[in-house]
């Protein structure tokens, strides 16, 4: 009998065995390799999302500045002008960590408790820290920029805008948790003793918005109204080659830090009124002019009889400018003289439904959809509703009728452009949409009548020695019992390759000829000749 013997090969499951072995190993060695690239060749980056919730568990602060992106003007300046004050807290542990249990008590503290923070000897915890105020005494456009929750600064949470672009890029605008200062905490929950007051940036800050503002013609815009004494009223500053709002300012003004200390005011400082619709007086004659002009209803040499009123129905409406009458105006002259019987006699040669529609191509009776939520559209009349008397008040801005400065001020740049309407824009990068409203024949025409207004008609208080400019006055009257009119003038500067539509509105103040023309004219001055005007933009 032969014996067994032990066989030389290996069984095939042990060989197996020993692969996977093997291989488990080396994905082992492959994933150690891996981790150890991570952390020390890729850097902090990583290891970041690891150290900052370490850090923030042994940390307590007081925020001291908004997760929060800037508003900033066209060349990257923040139009709310942030500022860093010192603040005086009280920084207690033992509130529980990742809470801010300290309640900051800056613009409360009395003079005495900032005198013992700073030489050290407070008992109490408090602390004078640095905070960020989000819209600073400079701050500009405010009602363009809106303002956030006053709670915002306290609970991060509530870091949510109410108004304006802050309201209208909440998503984009807002971040995480914000800026502190606070202390780092031992083990035992005391503040680690000599750390002092550490100041911790916002996680996750969100980017910048840019606008279309300049924030040097913003300035001139809003020192102009304030020294002419508007309290309430508007300007729009657009660029005449792109339709980007340059400036846009509202008055009344308002705190943006303490919004709800002026709640309940009467004179309604919230409202933005260069996007709040009004009647429009004589400044809507031009839109009425170039329909006419365009579509043949009216030739530039046809003369009107202007006897100082016209019978419309059973209704007399005056001249408006001149009680004895004009005599025969062209109606060149008709918006030179802002004469109302020459405009409503041209505006009953056309059909309501075309005067509306036109109206509506022109941007009026809807949203230029500018970013701003506060924006109305404007009214315009049912056209199918529109007797004669009606078209009489559409012919020279009045009746059922509101419009917004920012629409007028796209009108009056489509007639410096030639005819081309533009959508205005205020943030930068924004699409336009243009659109021709009538033809440049026209355009000429309109730009000849508007001159002759500020060189011997309604708007020479408007006019500007050595640059010129063109426009129209408007006086609209309100409807209200022994109340003012709204006071406008629309227009453009310098005559010569212009630079700037400029529109200016004072609601309840009086006639466009004596208010609004003369603060029209100090806007464009100043803008224009910077160097004789200290504190306005050079270089422009």
């Amino acid at each position: 009998m032969t014996p067994l013997r032990k066989s030389s090969h290996r069984r095939p499951s042990y060989t197996k065995r020993v692969e996977l072995v093997r291989g488990a190993v080396s994905l082992a060695f492959l994933c150690l390799l891996g981790l150890l690239i991570r952390y020390q060749v890729l850097g902090p980056a990583q290891s970041d999302r690891f150290v900052e919730p370490a850090f923030h568990q042994r940390y307590l602060g007081v925020p001291v500045a908004l997760s929060r992106g800037n508003i900033l003007d066209r060349h990257g300046v923040p139009v709310h002008y942030p500022v860093w004050e010192n603040a005086l807290a009280r920084i207690s542990p033992g509130g529980g960590h990742g809470e801010a249990v300290a309640q900051k008590i800056a613009r409360e503290a009395s003079a005495e408790e900032i005198r013992k923070a700073l030489l050290g000897r407070d008992e109490d915890g408090l602390a004078v820290i640095p905070e960020e105020i989000r819209y600073g005494p400079y701050s500009l456009a405010r009602h363009v920029v809106g303002y956030v929750r006053t709670n915002a600064y306290l609970n991060p949470r509530d870091n949510v805008g109410e108004a304006g672009l802050e309201k209208w890029f909440q998503e984009t605008l807002s971040g995480g948790y914000p800026a502190s200062a606070g202390v780092v905490l031992t083990g035992e929950g005391a503040a680690m003793p000599g750390a002092g007051i550490r100041v911790v940036p916002p996680l996750d800050r969100p980017p910048d918005l840019w606008t279309t503002l300049d924030i040097s013609i913003q300035r001139v815009v809003e020192d102009v109204l304030d020294e002419t004494g508007v309290t309430k009223g508007a300007a729009v500053v657009l660029d005449v080659r792109t339709g980007e709002v340059l400036a846009m300012a509202s008055r009344p003004d308002y705190d943006q830090n303490h919004p709800e200390r002026h709640m309940g005011d009467p004179d309604a400082p919230f409202v933005n009124r260069a996007i709040s619709a009004f009647p429009p007086g004589s400044v809507w004659k031009t839109v009425v002019a170039a329909l006419a002009l365009d579509r043949g209803y009216v030739s530039e040499e046809e003369k009107f009889f202007c006897e100082g009123s016209i019978k419309v129905g059973d209704r007399v409406i005056s001249c408006g400018s001149r009680v004895t009458g004009h005599g025969e105006v062209t109606l060149k002259e008709a918006l030179a003289f802002s004469c109302n019987s020459a405009l409503i006699q041209c505006a009953q040669r056309i059909p309501a439904s075309e005067l509306v529609d036109f109206a509506r191509e022109a941007g009026f009776g809807r949203k230029t959809e500018l970013e701003l939520p506060e924006e109305a559209p404007g009214v315009l009349p049912d056209p199918y509703g529109m007797y004669l008397g009606d078209k009489a008040n559409f012919a020279i801005g009045q009746g059922y009728l509101s419009v917004t400065p920012i629409q007028i001020a796209s009108f009056y740049r489509a007639v410096v452009d030639g005819g081309i309407w533009k959508s205005p824009e205020l943030i930068l990068g924004s699409v336009s949409h243009s659109s021709r409203l009538f033809s440049e024949e026209t355009a000429k025409t309109l730009q000849s009548a508007l001159l002759l207004a500020t060189r011997a008609g309604t708007g020479q208080a408007a006019y500007i020695e050595g640059l010129g400019s063109a426009g129209k006055t408007g006086t609209a009257e309100t409807g209200r019992h022994q109340g003012k009119p709204h006071a406008w003038f629309a227009g453009w500067a310098p005559l010569i390759a212009p630079k700037y539509v400029i529109v200016v509105f004072v609601e309840e103040g009086g006639d466009g000829p004596g208010v609004a023309a003369p603060i029209f004219r100090g806007i464009a001055e100043r803008l224009l000749r910077p160097d004789t005007h200290p504190g306005s933009p050079s270089g422009i």
